[in-house]
């Protein structure tokens, strides 16, 4: 269980509070012909995790091994995570240090509304498929756990529920970023704190998403725009979130870059050196990256 301390390390976010990335780079993923989104770069910095183009029809997951940080080689789907048949969508690949691998997928939804998945990865495949049970899923038809990021050690899940309502909203009406730490393989649930821990987070006039938790827990990184400003030209920004030690809120977040080309979905190296995200180029969604200045 997190608890919250006031006041305690205010320097040690004062050290940090000066984070910045350097200019965006194109990534090569060889062999690829299609859309990559979402990207996950694995815990031992090896494979690229993502999906293709985010319709919900045709949405896979796939991965690539890295030649250097810039460039990767295309392997395929990842065996055991994908739908066999349309319309399917599994997307947002996430994997802890142990090797427990977490995505969203929306099969047999909404007669199944825990949309949360985990599996064992190894050497390209995933196997034990489970649902992720606990109370962070909200269990109301309408929303889903559209992102999440997990914890190096696997204990804590950084979770996004968002509600959907294709007759009143373009994309997610509302969105709740929110903590939860693990009871077993299968089953997360809150933490008491987690809307104090989030408070300056979730700030209500934007669709905040796509949490990104650094390895020591002291940086959250997502993406946001302002609420209501689909279907014009949004402005997406990265963000990070601060606090001095994991018993601590995270302060207000500070904009790291914006695009209205869609730049989302932050994926942090295990050192913090080098970011990973998407991006939309012309009409196709590419992975760009960043280094840490």
């Amino acid at each position: 269980m997190l608890f919250l301390l006031l006041g305690c390390t205010k320097e040690a976010v004062k050290s940090k509070s000066s984070i910045s990335f350097g200019p965006e780079l194109p990534v090569t993923i060889s062999g690829l012909t299609t859309a990559a989104m979402e990207p996950f770069i694995s815990p031992d910095g090896n494979t690229l995790f993502f999906n293709n183009l985010n319709d919900g029809i045709n949405t896979q997951l796939f991965y690539a091994t890295r030649v250097d940080e810039q460039h990767f080689v295309f392997v395929g789907a990842l065996s055991g995570a994908n739908q066999p048949a349309s319309p399917r969508l599994d997307a947002v690949a996430d994997l802890d240090g142990q090797g427990n691998f977490y995505w969203t997928s929306t099969r047999d939804y909404p007669a199944e509304l825990d949309n949360l998945f985990r599996g064992d990865f190894s050497a390209g495949v995933l196997s034990n498929l489970e649902r992720v049970h606990g109370n962070f899923n909200k269990n109301t038809p309408g929303w889903l756990v559209m992102d999440h990021g997990i914890s190096a050690d696997g204990q804590f899940l950084y979770f996004n529920n968002a509600r959907f309502d294709d007759a009143h909203c373009i994309g997610p009406c509302e969105t709740e970023i929110g903590l939860a730490q693990k009871v077993n393989a299968t089953t997360f649930n809150r933490v008491a704190n987690s809307e104090v821990l989030l408070a300056q987070v979730n700030q209500t006039q934007y669709i905040n998403y796509a949490p990104c938790i650094s390895a020591d827990q002291r940086e959250l990184y997502f993406t946001r725009y302002l609420k209501g400003s689909l279907p014009s030209v949004p402005l997406f920004e990265v963000c990070v979130a601060l606090r001095g030690s994991t018993q601590e809120a995270f302060a207000a977040p500070k904009v790291l870059f914006s695009d209205a080309q869609f730049i989302e979905a932050p994926s942090l190296t295990a050192d913090g050196q080098v970011m990973y995200y998407h991006k939309k180029v012309g009409d196709v969604y590419r992975i760009m990256m960043r280094k840490r200045q």
